[in-house]
């Protein structure tokens, strides 16, 4: 009995020593944990860059929350809320100068919008001046293929003077018998429609001459074609002179006859 006694105690201390040592191992590894946890804070704290920027903002404050906006699934360019539709970039401050009131602020906000307004309007201004450019040098380059000379025009120009020296001793005696055709008020209207289309062309061929001085091709070739529109000019004009003094003269003689 004595020994059966004496083993019980034995057995009852070893079962306090065991849960004794339990408990102290549990509470080591409370205390584990908890310094872990403090661990794992300590390194959530701060600027993190472990998820990639979402938004503008986060160039001023970045930290636990952007993670945690990580692991719910945010991504890179979206905004705050279910369906992004946030604000992607942030407030933009101005601080004023001392003992200023907010009637200033939104006058200097006003003056930024007028000048950007005005950039937009000069930068407008500038594309029309661009156009007009652009249109002012196609008409220049067209006016230069067109007065360019070529070989059937020079062929044509010969030709044409060797036509009227053969033919100017006939054109002078037409022109000295005209007096002797009749001449009506047809005749007379053509030759001052024929004169007002002369003169616009000479108007023309002289501001082409003038804007291509630069040009020496074109500049020569309208100032020849300047010289021929004056002389059919004053062709037509004495011709027109001629027409109308015959018909007035018929005219009166008609008059004369009357009586």
């Amino acid at each position: 009995m004595a020994l059966s006694e004496y083993a019980l105690i034995s057995e009852e201390e070893e079962s306090d020593s065991s849960s004794e040592q339990s408990d102290c191992s549990e509470n080591e590894e409370e205390s584990m944990q908890g310094l872990g946890f403090l661990e794992s804070s300590t390194l959530q704290k701060g600027v993190q860059t472990e998820t990639a920027i979402f938004a503008k903002w986060e160039n001023h404050t970045r930290g636990i929350a952007s993670k945690i906006m990580a692991n719910m699934g945010y991504r890179e360019g979206m905004g705050l809320g279910v369906s992004g539709q946030g604000m992607f970039n942030p407030i933009s401050v101005k601080i004023l100068k001392p003992k200023q009131s907010l009637d200033h602020a939104l006058e200097s906000q006003k003056e930024e919008e007028s000048k950007v307004n005005n950039k937009k309007k000069r930068s407008r201004g500038g594309k029309r001046k661009r156009e007009k450019k652009f249109a002012a040098v196609f008409r220049t380059i067209k006016d230069e293929e067109e007065l360019r000379p070529d070989v059937f025009s020079l062929i044509n120009n010969q030709l044409a003077v060797h036509n009227e020296a053969l033919n100017g001793g006939s054109a002078k005696k037409k022109a000295k018998g005209s007096g002797d055709k009749k001449v009506d008020r047809r005749d007379l209207i053509a030759y001052d429609d024929e004169v007002k289309d002369l003169r616009i062309r000479v108007e023309k061929l002289e501001e082409m001459a003038n804007r291509n001085k630069k040009d020496k091709v074109v500049y020569e070739a309208a100032m020849r074609k300047l010289n021929e529109t004056r002389k059919a000019l004053a062709e037509a004009e004495a011709a027109h002179t001629s027409a109308s003094n015959a018909l007035a003269s018929r005219e009166k003689e008609k008059k004369w006859l009357k009586f």
